[in-house]
């Protein structure tokens, strides 16, 4: 995984500000462009399609991210709704709750 996906994530878990920007992208490419403009924003270069991959891999990302600390609620409430690349039986899919 791009560790600069990692490192921009570190920061989103923690920040109620972030996760309500990305919560605005009602598609991948949306969320993934809010994404590559606020990590611009805090000196991190991201690509869209990196930051998409991450997505489709959440539970991962996660677990990078948090380096031993406990998941954050609303990283369990995601990984609870059944996140996978392919939106899951919930249909839930990370770009369109968040990160």
């Amino acid at each position: 995984m791009n560790a600069n996906v990692v490192e921009f994530y570190k920061k989103v878990r923690t920040d109620q500000g972030l996760i309500e920007a990305l919560s605005e992208g009602k598609t991948a490419e949306e969320m993934s462009a809010i994404a590559v403009k606020k990590a611009a924003e805090l000196g991190i270069t991201l690509q869209q399609d990196d930051v998409v991959a991450a997505c489709n891999n959440f539970t991962e990302l996660c677990k990078l991210a948090a380096n031993d600390d406990e998941l954050t609620e609303f990283e369990l409430e995601i990984i609870s709704a059944g996140v996978s690349a392919d939106g899951g039986p919930s249909g839930v899919t990370c770009y369109h709750d968040g990160v």
